[in-house]
């Protein structure tokens, strides 16, 4: 993309999806989980399964799927 005539790229622009391995294309999001009892959820979207304990709150997520995950008041982006 050009802007005041420069060239800028954005994160992932120009690069196709990942082959080889089953590798996602998407980039995995750091959920942190407060809830006071062990989950283990399905994701929505992709079917993925997240456990989710007390001991291991932060689970990496697939995006597609933590968009329905952070709707619910126990996850939070982990920082």
């Amino acid at each position: 993309m050009e802007v005041n005539g420069r060239n800028i790229m954005f994160c992932g622009e120009g690069i196709g999806p990942l082959r080889g391995s089953g590798a996602s294309r998407y980039v995995a999001v750091n959920l942190l989980y407060i809830g006071s009892h062990p989950a283990v959820i399905r994701g929505p979207v992709t079917g993925n399964i997240y456990e989710f304990s007390i001991l291991e709150p932060v689970q990496s997520v697939d995006p597609r799927d933590a968009v329905d995950l952070l709707a619910d008041r126990q996850f939070r982006l982990a920082r």
